[in-house]
């Protein structure tokens, strides 16, 4: 956390929703306004394809990456992220053919894995717990994780698959 992040964080905080009504669990906190506004930084500066913004200037709940080209067959790509004051997240990709995953941080119901840190697996993200694993992503700095979904999404674009998308070694 930076220098004065948490007083920022909580003259920005929104309350959280869940992504969708299928989720068993959902992030702690309020979301943290600067939070978005530093991955959105750290993301435009890694990549060049990108553009962000917050779904609202003042008391934002998201921020949407815009990606110019998508992975494989795709030709354009969201990366959604959530960020709470609890440092739970929830990083969502999606692209123009209707594929779907996720990277988690935050309590969750499925059996496996043990911990915060689970990944939702492509096509849909889905949430059968029998889909969900542990996810590749170790670090749990603000900009560590987007260097380590960057990381990520650059090798699934370089192969044209999702197959590396959490499959690294703890990255970034």
């Amino acid at each position: 956390m930076t220098p004065g992040r948490a007083s920022r964080a909580s003259q920005q905080a929104s309350p959280v929703e869940t992504m969708d009504d299928s989720e068993s669990h959902s992030l702690r906190g309020a979301i943290d306004a600067g939070a978005l506004h530093d991955f959105r930084s750290e993301f435009e500066r890694l990549e060049p394809l990108a553009s962000g913004s917050l779904d609202d200037p003042v008391s934002p709940s998201e921020l949407r990456l815009q990606l110019d080209d998508g992975i494989g067959e795709a030709t354009t790509a969201t990366i959604t992220v959530r960020w709470s004051v609890q440092e739970d997240y929830n990083v969502h990709y999606s692209d123009d053919t209707d594929r779907n995953l996720r990277w988690d941080v935050h309590p969750h119901e499925y059996a496996a894995p043990d911990g915060d840190g689970h990944y939702h697996p492509p096509p849909n993200a889905s949430n059968d717990d029998g889909d969900v694993e542990a996810s590749c992503i170790r670090v749990t700095e603000l900009v560590l994780v987007a260097r380590a979904v960057h990381q990520l999404w650059q090798a699934g674009y370089d192969s044209g698959t999702t197959d590396p998308l959490n499959d690294a070694t703890n990255p970034p």
